[in-house]
């Protein structure tokens, strides 16, 4: 949004309403990016949890084959 479109903006609709459209988009800029950050986090999140589910079934398979054998 460059400076005639803002002052466009203001002309048309006028200054409290140019700058709640101005405020809105910033925060909607903001609040992607945190979105984004989050689905990266939960992804990784995701993938801690399966290798977890993995190794702990791996260990429980161990342990009862050994208590079989003993």
């Amino acid at each position: 949004m460059n400076l005639q479109d803002i002052i466009q903006l203001i002309g048309n609709v006028g200054f409290p309403i140019a700058l709640c459209l101005i405020l809105l988009q910033s925060i909607l800029v903001k609040f992607n990016k945190q979105m984004d950050g989050l689905e990266k986090r939960l992804a990784q999140l995701d993938k801690t949890i399966n290798m977890m589910v993995r190794t702990f079934d791996t260990n429980v398979s161990n342990t009862s084959r050994q208590e079989e054998k003993g």
